[in-house]
């Protein structure tokens, strides 16, 4: 088993890695052996991670883009198939959030999450399929949200979102499965990265009504979630694919 969580340099690409879930999944790679390369807009913020990576001894390097953007995505894959990294994997965790109710929800405010939270993964996935198929035991994991599978209230854009990105994935691991690709989505619940500790410190989140709706009464840390994530990408869940994988303390059983 542990020999299958080693990695033995292959690059992981995974977006929105500078912070938060994606920066813990960064990490998680890097000690079991990968090369992460963390993409993010904010280069400083990128920086800093790869400082405090590369300080470990740990691979990393990093790419600034805004993946929501066709042409990003495609400057980053041209990148990385130019660099000759042997690609094992890509996590597609970029995203945001706003809450409002759909019928005071702008257009431009819709189709803005849209690029961010499923554009992004079609964009992705569709450039960076062909390397993957290039290596052995490829894999993608696409993060989602319990809000993917459940309803909140006034979320309806992020939801649809969410939920675009499991059936995304599913049908990815139908059609792919055979040429040795595994597609999952993972689905965190409510979990303690910066943003979602903005929310809190704003007041927008009432800790004591979430820790009612968690089994184990309490947010997820972010390398919880991120140790999940890379499980995933290595040969140790070389069986799985297609699956909704929820990480939520128990939420969604509720």
């Amino acid at each position: 088993m542990l020999s299958k969580l080693k990695m033995q340099g292959e690059a992981v690409v995974i977006t929105g890695g500078g912070a938060g879930i994606g920066k813990a999944a960064a990490a998680a790679l890097c000690e079991m052996g990968a090369t992460s390369i963390i993409v993010g807009r904010t280069e400083g913020t990128l920086l800093d991670t790869q400082t405090e990576f590369l300080a470990k001894g740990w691979k990393c390097e990093i790419f600034v883009a805004d993946v929501s953007r066709e042409e990003d995505v495609a400057r980053l894959a041209k990148w990385v198939a130019d660099s000759a990294f042997e690609v094992k994997a890509i996590v597609n965790n970029a995203g945001n959030n706003f809450s409002a109710s759909l019928h005071e929800l702008p257009t431009a405010r819709w189709r803005e999450l849209m690029a961010t939270n499923l554009d992004s993964v079609y964009f992705m996935c569709r450039d960076f399929i062909p390397l993957l198929l290039r290596t052995k035991g490829p894999s993608i994991v696409n993060v989602a949200s319990t809000f993917g599978v459940i309803g909140n209230p006034r979320m309806p854009v992020y939801c649809a979102t969410k939920g675009g990105v499991v059936n995304l994935t599913r049908q990815l691991a139908i059609d792919y499965g055979a040429q040795g690709l595994r597609v999952n989505s993972v689905c965190p619940g409510s979990t303690l990265s910066p943003r979602y500790k903005g929310y809190i410190d704003k007041g927008l989140v009432k800790m004591d009504a979430v820790k009612a709706r968690i089994m184990l009464g309490r947010p997820a840390d972010c390398d919880e979630i991120g140790d999940v994530i890379a499980f995933l990408v290595s040969d140790a869940a070389s069986f799985v694919t297609g699956a909704t994988m929820m990480v939520d303390g128990g939420q969604t059983i509720h």
